[in-house]
């Protein structure tokens, strides 16, 4: 099952999006929160707009002056060379964040996010738009919940097969932080119109 909806919010760039079918279907256990994260998916790293580098280069003695010993002090290692064009991103070019033994290059000591911590000061948020909204991700202009999010523990973000809680109760700040609170309930709409049927 899928469907389509109006791309709104922080993408609206898009114009339109399709629904994947985990957002009508994946359900979660009771307690689950990604307030509870540990930082699993940061293992890889991750794709950042050419825009989001931009920002981060610009702050670059703020976020290091935020790390921890062992990470990566040379603001020129912290993103891959390499851009590739893809219009999920606004700009329409795209990046990575470069990753090592300890996760992403901007993961400290304590599994945090360092440019989550630099962003009060920034006065501007530097966390990339797809770790702010992970495990929802949008790829080729399908908005899904990113299937790694079924591999981590159920008391994050992980899907239990039957469980009571739905995506909305569980991904709605990212969900809002995406499609803004109107896409967010035009999309909650779409999912309990399907769920009648």
């Amino acid at each position: 099952m899928s469907a389509t909806l109006s791309a709104t919010g922080r993408l609206a760039h898009l114009g339109r999006l399709t629904v994947h079918r985990s957002l009508f279907t994946r359900r979660f256990a009771a307690g689950c929160a990604t307030g509870r994260c540990e930082a699993a998916c940061c293992v890889l790293g991750v794709l950042v707009d050419a825009r989001e580098r931009e920002q981060v280069l610009a702050h670059a003695d703020l976020v290091r002056g935020l790390m921890t010993p062992g990470q990566e002090l040379d603001p020129t290692r912290w993103f891959a060379r390499a851009e590739r064009h893809d219009r999920d991103f606004p700009s329409g070019r795209a990046t990575h964040t470069r990753a090592g033994a300890g996760g992403c290059v901007f993961l400290d000591a304590e599994r945090r996010c360092v440019l989550q911590k630099a962003s009060p000061a920034a006065g501007l948020d530097l966390k990339p738009f797809f770790c702010t909204v992970f495990p929802v991700t949008v790829a080729e202009g399908v908005l899904r919940v990113d299937d790694m999010g079924t591999a981590r523990p159920a008391q994050c973000c992980g899907a239990t097969p039957g469980g009571p809680l739905t995506v909305f109760d569980v991904y709605g700040p990212e969900l809002e932080h995406a499609l803004g609170p109107d896409g967010a309930a035009d999309l909650r709409r779409l999912v309990e119109a399907a769920e009648i049927r």
